[in-house]
């Protein structure tokens, strides 16, 4: 496939799904692509040019794929996803075919509606999204709450910045206690409570990694306070004996690892 740069033309249509600062000031002039005599631009969303670089497309879910391949799939944070959904419904564009979905292994139209939806948050809790992956079934149980609930949840993340953990507990709580808290409840005590809730949670989520890790050959340590599912595994050893010993003793491991990583799972950490 060969691009080519352009003079003279005006795109007509822009299929922009950020939601990240950029360079300001580009090298390179946007590219756009040709789908049915329209031209679509694929970058630099907000700038206009008098030289754009035309790559081939096929149809409209070739040319988003292209759009997203300039900053790479892996790239993409929650709202650029959801982003990612409004402009599939708005030309028809078959979610299958986006090879973004795939990557974040997103399918199914529960999930896409979440996205959506999504696109109706305030600022504050889209700037939060674009910051943490937060799992599309918890956004889905904090759409369910009312609204003075999600206005508690909307403020918290204003004012300090929660991890994935503490806003997905504190979601699911808050869920548990609307069937019978009232509105006039949304003050300071019910902070109080959910504080006391969360401290409670964290407890005996550490007690049960502390008894998962028991026993282990080797140290097993989150680096980002279980945000993800990421873990190191360390060990000290003075000689190569020793070395040869602990590493041979991983083997012996592996049925406990699966455990805490299934557990892991089982709190949506991943």
């Amino acid at each position: 496939m060969n691009n080519k740069l352009i003079t003279g033309i005006t795109p007509s249509k822009s299929l922009n799904w950020l939601y990240r600062k950029l360079d300001e000031n580009p090298i390179y002039p946007p590219a756009v692509a040709e789908v049915d005599g329209e031209y679509f631009q694929l970058n630099s969303f907000d700038k206009y040019s008098n030289d754009y670089y035309l790559t081939q497309a096929d149809t409209l879910a070739d040319a988003l794929n292209k759009s997203i391949d300039i900053f790479g799939a892996s790239t993409l944070n929650t709202i650029e996803l959801a982003h990612l959904t409004v402009i599939c419904d708005k030309f028809n564009i078959d979610k299958r075919k986006i090879e973004a979905y795939e990557f974040h292994k997103i399918k199914g139209d529960k999930n896409f509606e979440t996205l959506k939806s999504i696109t109706q948050f305030c600022p504050d809790l889209q700037r939060y999204l674009s910051i943490k992956t937060i799992p599309l079934k918890t956004i889905a149980v904090f759409d369910k709450l009312e609204t003075d609930f999600r206005r508690f949840v909307k403020n918290t993340v204003a004012d300090k910045d929660i991890s994935v953990q503490e806003f997905r507990k504190m979601v699911n709580l808050l869920f548990d206690m609307q069937a019978t808290a009232n509105p006039e409840d949304m003050g300071p005590d019910m902070m109080k409570k959910l504080a006391a809730k969360k401290d409670m949670t964290r407890i005996s989520f550490m007690k049960q990694i502390q008894n998962l890790t028991q026993g282990l050959s080797v140290n097993a340590i989150s680096d980002n306070n279980f945000e993800t599912s990421e873990l190191t595994f360390s060990f000290k050893a003075s000689n190569i004996e020793e070395f040869s010993k602990k590493a041979e003793n991983l083997k012996n491991d592996i049925e406990m690892i699966e455990k805490l990583y299934r557990f892991m799972n089982e709190q949506d950490i991943s």
